[in-house]
């Protein structure tokens, strides 16, 4: 990976923590980045998860209801194959619990998925605490404990 891609992943990592605030001109623009970037290398897990987490952004923002399902869908099929790919990627799982937690239980039965997500993070923090700051950490505590009064 030369760092050209590097130095534009993390442009558009950028513009995806805006697509996450709200800035629904940022979701597009992530979107069309991280899948850009996405083909140049499929190999890049985080790059995966990104793209899938981006694609879930579409669904949030965009207004049509067939589309918010189609994109959503394609998200969470996007960030399960990174999971697969690498089950111990600590920012993969935070990006795959993130958008579990935050989709419609009714719709797309993802809560379960949020904490297993949560709790393989919890476990790998409590073994070794580098892996995340201790502000990181009581977020994910915070929405782990969301995603277990959600699936109740």
């Amino acid at each position: 990976m030369n760092q050209e891609w590097q130095k534009r992943l993390a442009e558009a990592i950028e513009t995806y923590h805006k697509a996450v605030k709200g800035n629904r001109k940022s979701t597009s623009q992530a979107y069309d980045l991280l899948k850009e970037l996405n083909q140049e290398n499929p190999s890049h897990v985080e790059a995966l998860a990104y793209y899938g987490s981006a694609s879930a952004l579409l669904a949030r923002d965009t207004p049509m209801p067939k589309d918010k399902k189609k994109f959503a869908l394609a998200g969470l099929e996007i960030l399960d194959k990174a999971v697969s790919k690498a089950p111990s990627n600590i920012t993969v799982r935070i990006l795959r619990g993130n958008v579990s937690l935050r989709m419609p239980e009714s719709v797309f039965h993802r809560t379960q998925t949020a904490i297993e997500d949560f709790e393989y993070i919890v476990q790998s923090y409590e073994k070794d605490s580098s892996i995340l700051s201790q502000n990181a950490f009581e977020t994910i505590v915070k929405d782990l404990a969301a995603a277990k009064k959600k699936f109740k």
